[in-house]
């Protein structure tokens, strides 16, 4: 097909990985992102003629400026930049870049190619470039041996700083009850799931590990992961001291680990600059692309569900114009296990499809940088697509928050016209929350922890006199009922709620 001149293409895909190894000396997080960058340069294969074309540098949002403040000292011990974007300018020659800093979240990647990709679109900028990383490996490797380093830096020039946009994400209700982290609340997520399939403990601890070693093998073959050591599907799945629960159903070895030293990097750029270059053989394009975002977690009709997920894989391979059945190779997000099931169902997919569900390996193993994951998953995309024949077609599904943020994108090694701009649905809540319930109870999700030394159970339900949905805790006091949590089933239990600072559960008997 002719492709029109001003078709936005990915022409550059960079990885950079620092491990704790005989060749490391502590790069912060400004340092690794420059690696990537230059190695996406150097991959369209016309990096000095696009250095001084890239009009914008927009830098995916770190850890260090993603959490509030009162915790930004554990993230960033050494501190940290004031303008992550500039910092990562100050080391690249890139003459004409303005800098972007984008909001949290695991779906800005994908939705600042789109950003991007219409900007080149519309003729108002030349070529772009995406970036991000994280170094929280290496601070917590100085931090163990003593060592003192100054991360600091106050780069000089203007920043589009987004902010963070983490509103959404915090929960009262949650929050209320203890439950604040992705490792309390995906759990949740996760059980709910467990039980509208009707499956037992065992049953679906046992899809999670088959699951997580599809994963597992991709990482341990990718020079670029940061914990690639192979485990086989029962070491994924059984509990021990060096796999423990850290929150029932899941494992340590199910869930993202961001102690990493991990960058990527992207080139955008029109189909015409690429072809003036000589290098349109090495372009990508976005066929398709779809963003939406979920209500308040206690706020959906499925815990275990994210129709706005749905929506986005729908939409996105709608606006390709391709199947489910087309797409040769996908990188879903790896958060927790629930994320790649959603986006599974999504898109049809079950665990015996031997189609990639991963490019890098996942968040478990390859390793979770933050909100900048994806743009892994992209650059592996880009790379996968340039070695299959044509027209082959791969997914890169983005997530935020606790199944909250979506975003979308089809991509191929075949020209299309850039896909138009798709509506986000409304975002409605369709529970009522009750913040005090007293009576009967219906168990709708749980999960149960080791906090320390203490265990507890962190619970969602339904009242039963109006179905409104409730938060508790099980009594602390009770080590029976906690036994229960822990080794029975109690999905679907009816028990007793009682108001209070925090609301507890207890057993109907008593």
């Amino acid at each position: 097909m002719q492709i029109d001149p001003n078709t936005p293409v990915l022409l550059g895909a960079g990885q950079f990985t620092e491990h704790l190894d005989a060749n490391f000396i502590g790069m912060m997080p400004e340092d690794l992102a420059a690696k990537a960058c230059e190695a996406a340069l150097a991959d369209t294969g016309a990096g000095d003629a696009l250095r001084q074309m890239v009009d914008r540098l927009v830098c995916v949002r770190m850890f260090a400026h993603s959490v509030p403040e009162p915790f930004v000292p554990t993230i960033a011990p050494f501190g940290h930049s004031t303008s992550p974007p500039l910092s990562i300018l100050n080391r690249l020659q890139l003459p004409s870049a303005s800098a972007i800093y984008t909001r949290a979240c695991g779906d800005e990647p994908q939705r600042r190619v789109f950003e991007l990709g219409s900007a080149i679109q519309k003729g108002e900028i030349r070529a772009a470039m995406i970036c991000g990383a994280e170094a929280l490996a290496t601070s917590r490797h100085f931090q163990k041996v003593g060592m003192t380093v100054d991360w600091s830096d106050s780069p000089e020039g203007e920043t589009d700083d987004r902010g963070p946009g983490l509103e959404l994400l915090f929960d009262p209700e949650f929050n209320r009850h203890g439950a604040f982290a992705p490792i309390d609340i995906y759990p949740i997520q996760e059980q709910a799931r467990r039980g509208e399939l009707g499956l037992d403990k065992r049953s679906y601890r046992d899809q999670l590990a088959r699951l997580m070693g599809r994963f597992n093998e991709v990482a341990a073959a990718n020079p670029f992961s940061m914990f690639p050591a192979p485990m086989s599907v029962d070491e994924i799945g059984s509990e021990t001291s060096t796999n423990r629960l850290i929150g029932d159903p899941h494992l340590k070895s199910m869930v993202a680990k961001d102690g990493v030293n991990l960058a990527s990097a992207l080139v955008l750029t029109s189909f015409a600059v690429a072809e003036s270059l000589g290098v349109s053989d090495r372009a990508v394009y976005l066929h398709g692309h779809a963003a939406a975002s979920e209500p308040a977690v206690l706020a959906r009709p499925s815990l275990g569900g994210a129709a706005a997920m749905q929506y986005a894989y729908e939409a996105a391979l709608a606006g390709a114009g391709v199947t489910s059945g087309q797409i040769g190779a996908a990188d879903l997000y790896s958060c927790f296990p629930i994320a790649v099931w959603v986006a599974m169902d999504a898109l049809g997919l079950t665990l015996d499809d031997p189609r990639p569900l991963t490019l890098t390996g996942g968040l478990p193993f390859f390793g979770g940088p933050g909100n900048n994951y994806s743009t892994h998953g992209i650059a592996e995309m880009v790379h996968w697509l340039r070695g299959q024949k044509r027209p082959s077609y791969g997914v890169v599904g983005a997530n935020g928050g606790f199944l909250s943020k979506h975003a979308v994108g089809v991509y191929g090694n075949v020209g299309t016209a850039f896909p138009d701009p798709v509506p986000e649905p409304s975002v409605v809540d369709a529970v009522e929350i009750v913040e005090r319930p007293d009576g009967l109870g219906i168990i709708e999700s749980y999960t149960f922890q080791i906090k320390g030394n203490q265990a507890r159970a962190i619970v969602v339900g339904r009242q039963a006199s109006d179905q409104r949905r409730w938060v508790a805790v099980a009594d602390p006091e009770d080590s029976d009922l906690l036994a229960w949590f822990r080794d029975g089933d109690p999905l679907g239990a009816e028990v007793e709620v009682r108001p209070g600072e925090r609301n507890v559960v207890r057993r109907r008997t008593q």
